[in-house]
């Protein structure tokens, strides 16, 4: 699935780049260099971590090459081919992530995107809720239960864009005298069809997610709301500043007051996991050196540290956080962790600043509030399936987070 994303990805790329028109083009490098330069900082360090450096390679090398009795030119990753794997990986959705913003640069065009987000998202939602409803056999496996994570966190990133899909129908029904050859009765089944996706999201997420991960959609949805009540009502950027405030100091609130923040890594402290897990979590975490141990090298250290009588297949952490702690260092997850923090003000900024199409930045400051939030509850946004529709969202906020009226 992997090298079929990558593929896809590549030929999309190609052919917006022999189609997008100069002035397309001008403006998407506009801002495609900045968060190009962000993006390279992870996969350069991915690079570095396969790269031969005893200065800096894994202790396991050393009891590696002792056992062996033949010298190794260790490296920081425990596991070398995983570590390619997951920077093709990461370099693939960072790809479909500025194919959207390019795709996204025309307005039309940005709303085939939100469109086609809508759906996939809906679908995911429409089989959650069947299989609850239904009672449809569940696996019982670390795969499945993985699969499922991944699907609420979708669905959850559903809520925020089937929501900005309704305010753009209500924008465009609200100015439709300006646009002649806009119906309404399009306008209104365009509407009855987001409305009907985000009840559908909304359902799923009730009936399938647990709480953690509801009180992140709610964040994030709380977010989408203020904006969109702040522009209705000319509040101005002030009022804006307030409510993330105290949104920020409520979140703080509650996270001191978690039972296991003293015990446990920050990273673990809200898993969903059962303990068995978050206690292995846990434990690497407390081997693990700055630099960590590779990325995509999860899988390959879990059996150190699993007890003799467990006979449970790992391939992800507990939370999206620790395995990136894990495998990454500490230090490059709060870079991350940074990095959309910085996100989340600048699309907020730009919504409140849009004359119109605010609710693309909106979206994509939403999704992520969410993402954050649920990346430290678990790992459903290293999947394919969530990872790409946050990238892509992401593309698409901020494509239309400034418009190409605007002189550069």
């Amino acid at each position: 699935m992997h090298g079929v994303l990558a593929g896809v990805a590549a030929v999309g790329i190609a052919i917006v780049s022999r189609t997008m028109r100069p002035v397309e083009t001008q403006f998407f490098l506009s801002f495609a260099k900045r968060a190009a330069a962000f993006a390279a900082i992870p996969a350069l360090w991915m690079l570095i971590q396969v790269l031969p450096l005893p200065f800096l390679a894994h202790p396991i090398w050393t009891s590696a090459q002792t056992g062996i009795g033949h010298p190794i030119a260790g490296s920081i990753s425990i596991d070398i081919g995983a570590s390619v794997i997951a920077l093709g990986f990461y370099l693939s959705i960072v790809a479909v992530a500025f194919w959207s913003a390019a795709v996204a640069v025309d307005r039309q065009r940005a709303e085939w995107v939100l469109f086609a987000l809508l759906i996939a998202t809906a679908l995911i939602g429409l089989t959650m809720a069947a299989t609850a409803v239904f009672r449809l056999p569940q696996f019982d496996t670390t795969a499945a239960s993985f699969y499922r994570t991944q699907a609420i966190d979708c669905v959850a990133m559903g809520v925020m864009i089937a929501a900005a899909a309704v305010v753009r129908t209500l924008e465009r029904y609200e100015t439709r005298r300006a646009s002649p050859s806009r119906s309404v009765s399009d306008l209104l089944w365009t509407y009855a069809a987001c409305a009907a996706a985000l009840t559908i999201c909304i359902a799923a997420l009730i009936m399938s997610a647990p709480v953690s991960s509801l009180v992140a959609t709610t964040y994030g949805a709380i977010a989408l709301l203020s904006i969109a009540l702040i522009r209705r009502l000319g509040l101005g950027s002030w009022t804006a500043l307030a409510i993330a405030v105290f949104a920020i100091a409520v979140a703080g609130l509650v996270a001191a007051s978690e039972p296991g923040l003293r015990n446990k890594n920050i990273t673990l402290t809200f898993a969903e996991s059962p303990a068995p897990l978050t206690e292995l979590g846990q434990r690497i975490l407390d081997d693990t050196p700055l630099n960590g141990t590779g990325a995509g090298t999860f899988a390959a250290i879990a059996p150190i540290y699993r007890d003799i009588d467990d006979r449970t297949s790992l391939s992800t952490a507990p939370t999206a956080a620790a395995s990136t702690a894990i495998e990454l260092g500490r230090p490059m997850l709060w870079f991350i962790v940074a990095t959309i923090v910085f996100l989340i003000f600048f699309l907020l900024r730009a919504s409140l600043r849009r004359g119109r199409d605010s609710f693309y930045p909106t979206a994509g400051a939403s999704c992520l509030i969410t993402l954050l939030f649920v990346s430290f509850t678990n790992p459903g946004v290293l999947g394919s399936a969530a990872a790409m529709i946050a990238a892509a969202t992401l593309g698409l906020a901020i494509a239309q987070s400034k418009s190409r009226s605007v002189q550069q």
